[in-house]
Formats: C-alpha cells, structure tokens, sequence
C-alpha cells in the first residue's frame, strides 16, 4: 500500500484535509448517509451508488487517490486525474465546511468510483452523470440550491436539477436512465467551453 501523497495550502493539514473528504463520502451521520445512499441510478448503461463512492473514500483513505490543492483552470472548483497517478485537485479549502463544497466531492469521486473500478464512460456520460450525481445529492438534503455561474454552467445546473426534479431521482432509487432523457443535460455539457474535447485525462 501506497502512503498518501498530498499538497495542501498552509493552515489545512494534510490529515484533516482527507478526513474532510472520507467523511463526505462515507459519513457517519445518519443524514449523511442517507444522502450519499440516494446517489443510485444508472445512465446509459453506466450505475454509480453510494457504495461506489463508499469505495472512493477507502481509496483515498489508503492512498490510492491522492490530494493536491491547486490551479484547476478558468472555469472549474475541481477536477479529478485518471490513471496511475489519479489524485483530486482543489482551487482552495476555505469553505470546506459547507454543501457547495462536499457537492465538488461528490461530482470529482463520481469520476474517481469510474476509474478505480476500471470503467470508462464516455466523456459527456461520465459528466451528465456526475452533474446528476451531486444534484441528487444535494435534494437528498432537503436543502434548496442556488448557483451563480457563468450562463454555459447555469445551464448544466439547470439542466440536472430539470432532469432530478422530472425523475424525483432523490426519493426514487435504482433507475436507469437512457441517454434521450439526459438530452438535455449532455447538451448543456457540450455547450461548455471547459468541455472541448482535448487529450487530458483530468475530468472536472
């Protein structure tokens, strides 16, 4: 086993800053994991659950996946490398302790539960299913979500939440969606400048 790797800014100690993710993904709140456990559906084929995201934190946890804070681009809080070398990547760590902030969580580790089970969906797929993800997630809590983005991300946001409010995604697990209900939604994908297609094995 792999010791952990993890760059962190000052004043965020590398175990707290994995304890923080551990936690998103495998809480030990009841609420919490309520909330990770209505993460359950499939799109094209492709299913992410609570238990996958369960296997993120293990991962991240014994150093499979490691940590780094640091420049994610112009358009994104997050991102996520595929491979070898697969570890998160933060913009910054000073509000960790809300919502928005486990939603990154939640988006990134749909696309590490991918790639550490040795699936690869299609890039569109692998994003409408990680929006869709962290939207479930969020309505799971009972919480109302406003999003100021630039209009190309307000438009996915719109698009999850469209889709979730459709489906009642949050209360009704287990469902296979197809890739005509997500229309929507994997257009506002492609619509999005951080989106074009290029060789980089980082997904946000």
């Amino acid at each position: 086993m792999g010791m952990p790797w993890v760059c962190v800014v000052p004043k965020m100690p590398t175990v707290r800053l994995m304890g923080l993710i551990v936690e998103t993904l495998d809480p030990t709140d009841t609420n919490a994991r309520r909330r990770l456990k209505a993460v359950d559906f499939s799109l094209a084929g492709f299913a992410i659950s609570g238990a996958k995201l369960k296997s993120v934190a293990t991962a991240v946890a014994n150093g499979r996946i490691g940590i780094e804070v640091g420049d994610t681009g112009p358009n994104f809080a997050a991102a996520y490398t595929l491979g070898a070398n697969r570890h998160f990547t933060l913009r910054e760590t000073k509000s960790v302790q809300n919502d928005n902030w486990r939603s990154q969580i939640v988006h990134e580790s749909i696309h590490a539960a991918f790639d550490i089970e040795g699936t690869r969906p299609p890039d569109e797929i692998d994003e409408a299913i990680a929006y869709l993800g962290e939207t479930v997630w969020f309505r799971a809590g009972g919480l109302g979500r406003v999003v100021t983005a630039p209009d190309a991300a307000a438009k996915i946001y719109g698009s999850a939440s469209a889709l979730e409010t459709r489906l009642d995604l949050h209360s009704t697990p287990g469902q296979r969606l197809t890739r005509d209900q997500a229309q929507d939604l994997i257009a506002a994908i492609n619509g999005h400048p951080g989106y074009a297609p290029s060789s980089s094995s980082s997904t946000q």
